[in-house]
């Protein structure tokens, strides 16, 4: 039996309006988020992953222009997010309630002159009929499942009298304290050491399955991905470049960029003077190449094909999609 489908993203695009012109950071971007799943969104720097995020929360700079549907499954139907504006009460209701996210900067996240708790409890009233009391108990129930020590303590400080790593772990009681549906987690690990980062992971993986969320994993650390992902869609400028289970993506790349960033990682007892890099630059936003975008930096480049055309998604097996002219022969044509 297949998993419900609780988020659909359609054809997503989102630009954004500067002085020197219209920049395209999303072009086309489409993928379902499951019931009880970790989605993983992968690709370097600067291929959109964080404005996929903010696009499904609407928190884009008013500078975006964006089209497409965001539609979320809720007991009550069926809500078109990208019907709502940013400030629209049942957007706000979403935020936090439905949906929330886990930013990659938990020391920026907090204000400073607020205590945690008083962060908290606010977010908790703002969605449940709940008194300030009541609210207080699940705030400290929360910060005792991220297993904070003494959160009696925890829940009187203020953000800069904690470590990053137990400001993470806050801002993780904080996104779940009203039982979201999905998590967004923007890089969570990123500002963390080794050893802090496997803990939170060990955290999130472990208060998913007793809270049932669906979680969306950005990153672009594929070794988090292997670790904490069921499905992955692979990115690359603005696009899905290829899309499948973490055992496809894994150990049946199809795309050159996706082989290309699995052949990047440092094996352990391999030794090498180099890591093998991917060729060439990623291509100004401005003045993107024509035809498939990444085949300028491409090994297995064909002249006359990749330059000139996009190519089209082709259903490689199930659940494993990728956008490629070395797959789906005159279909893709």
């Amino acid at each position: 039996m297949e998993s419900e489908n609780i988020l659909d993203i359609k054809d997503l695009n989102v630009s954004f309006n500067l002085p020197e012109g219209t920049v395209k950071v999303l072009n086309g971007i489409n993928f379902t988020i499951r019931k009880d799943e970790v989605f993983g969104i992968v690709g370097e720097s600067g291929c959109g992953k964080s404005v996929t995020a903010s696009s499904i929360l609407q928190l884009l700079p008013k500078n975006a222009q964006r089209s497409g549907e965001i539609l979320l499954h809720t007991e009550n139907g069926i809500i078109n997010i990208t019907s709502l504006t940013p400030t629209d009460e049942k957007m706000r209701q979403i935020r936090g309630n439905d949906i929330a996210m886990i930013f990659q900067e938990p020391a920026a996240s907090f204000s400073p002159v607020y205590t945690i708790g008083e962060q908290m409890i606010e977010n908790i009233i703002l969605h449940k009929t709940l008194s300030e009391k009541e609210a207080k108990e699940i705030a400290l129930e929360m910060i005792e499942k991220v297993k904070i020590p003494d959160p009696k303590k925890i829940i009187n400080s203020y953000p800069f009298e904690l470590s990053g790593g137990m400001l993470q772990r806050c801002m993780i009681a904080l996104a779940l304290s009203c039982n979201p549906m999905i998590l967004i987690a923007d890089e969570p690990t990123t500002a963390l050491d080794v050893t802090i980062q496997a803990q939170i992971l060990y955290l999130m993986k472990e208060l998913q399955k007793e809270f049932e969320s669906s979680i969306i994993f950005i990153t672009h650390d594929l070794g988090v991905i292997a670790q904490m992902a069921d499905r992955v869609a692979v990115m690359y400028l603005g696009k899905i470049v290829e899309e499948g289970t973490v055992y496809d993506i894994f150990n049946n790349p199809l795309h050159p960029y996706t082989r290309a960033l699995m052949t990047s990682i440092p094996k352990v007892g391999i030794k090498k003077t180099r890591l093998e890099a991917i060729k060439g630059i990623v291509p100004d936003p401005f003045n993107k190449p024509k035809g498939c975008s990444f085949h300028n930096r491409c090994p297995n480049y064909i002249a006359g094909v990749c330059d000139t055309k996009e190519p089209k998604n082709i259903t490689f097996s199930k659940d494993h999609t990728v956008a490629c002219f070395l797959y789906g022969g005159k279909n893709n044509e």
